[in-house]
Parts: structure tokens; C-alpha cells; sequence
């Protein structure tokens, strides 16, 4: 399998960046950067340019937004069965999840982890701080 991570600007360059801080090289991994200077078009090519050598490869694209340029370069890449899926809403704990099941997962088992984690990703200080709070009150 192989991982494109595509962003606004530079976004997912930092995020291969940040990955790659915590689990080393990540050779499996490739990221596409999106300007102001460049529309869906653009992108799209470029994302075609980035799998002409995936060949019999199962490709995986993450993007930054749901229904950004990002995200619907690659949707129309996948309806054409050109990459296997998308995720929307690239973030390093998503990435992290990623990185040890691209050598043993399909894109469908990574996909389905992800989905039915995703809650995990997020958390906030106050609602924890006060649900430790509550908890000790008990």
C-alpha cells in the first residue's frame, strides 16, 4: 500500500515531517502540496503523476478537509478506481495509526481502524479535567 498526504500549502509535508519525528523514515508515504495558484485541475494531475508508479499498488489519500480541492481531486481519482480510497481530515494521530498498517493492512483494513477510532483523536483539557473531577467525587 502506499499513502499520499495531501494539504493546503504545505500541510502535509509538516505532517510526513512530524511522522517521521516519531516513527522514523516512512518511505511508503508521499505528500502533495496544493498553492492558491492552483485549482482542482492542477491538483488532480498532479495527484495522477504521483500514482503512475504505484502500479498493482492499493493507494490510500489523505486529505486535510472534507470536500476541499484536496479531498475532491482524489474522490474523483478513487470514483475512477485510479486510488482505492480517501480520508478526510488529516491529522498525526490519524497519520500514526496509519504508518505500522501499511506493510500489513489493506487500504479497507486501515479505513474501517480509522473510522472506528476517530473519537480518540480528539480530547479537551476541560472536559477531561472535569470528568476526573466528577470521578473523584464518587
Amino acid at each position: 500500500m502506499k499513502v499520499i498526504l495531501v494539504g493546503h500549502a504545505n500541510t502535509a509535508v509538516s505532517m510526513k515531517q512530524a511522522i517521521e519525528m516519531i516513527y522514523g523514515e516512512a518511505p511508503d508515504i508521499y505528500t502533495l502540496t496544493f498553492s492558491p495558484k492552483e485549482g482542482l485541475a492542477d491538483l488532480k494531475v498532479k495527484l495522477e503523476k504521483q500514482i503512475a508508479g504505484f502500479e498493482d499498488e492499493q493507494v490510500l489519500v489523505v486529505t486535510d478537509l472534507f470536500s476541499g480541492t484536496p479531498y475532491n481531486a482524489a474522490a474523483t481519482l478513487a470514483i475512477s478506481g485510479k486510488v482505492t480510497d480517501v480520508i478526510a481530515g488529516m491529522s498525526l494521530p490519524i497519520c500514526l495509526e496509519i504508518v505500522p498498517l501499511i506493510q500489513s493492512a489493506t487500504v479497507e483494513q486501515v479505513v474501517t481502524t480509522v473510522m472506528q477510532n476517530y473519537q480518540n483523536y480528539t480530547k479537551a483539557f476541560s472536559v477531561i479535567s472535569k470528568k476526573d473531577l466528577e470521578e473523584d467525587d464518587l
